[in-house]
């Protein structure tokens, strides 16, 4: 199983800053209402810490999100290498038989001119 590198802390610290700024709170304000110190929640936005399973059950709760919310931070990817990287790690996972059905959806969403 792959560890948890630094590149995903950051985009994990990312996702949980969106998460935050969609409610319009301060880094203060979420620390706050889960409990957690503002410059810890800080430090975890700027990927500088990884922080425990407690602490992201906490920071969940309190922007009213499921945990599993947190973990869906594949969309705060920018850089275009390391998408098309995650896509074909995915499609290489993919059964052989599910590759037609995920081309469809593809041509679908976006038709080749």
């Amino acid at each position: 199983m792959k560890r948890f590198d630094e590149n995903e802390k950051v985009l994990l610290g990312k996702h949980i800053r969106s998460l935050r700024n969609m409610k319009g709170w301060t880094q203060q304000e979420l620390g706050s209402r889960a409990d957690v110190n503002y410059k810890f929640v800080g430090e975890i936005e700027r990927g500088q810490q990884n922080p425990t399973f407690n602490v992201l059950t906490k920071l969940a709760l309190a922007l009213g999100v499921d945990l599993l919310e947190i973990f869906r931070f594949g969309h705060e990817i920018a850089d275009r290498k390391e998408v098309e990287t995650r896509i074909k790690r995915v499609l290489k996972s993919v059964p052989d038989e599910e590759l037609s059905r995920i081309l469809m959806v593809l041509s679908v969403l976006y038709p080749v001119r």
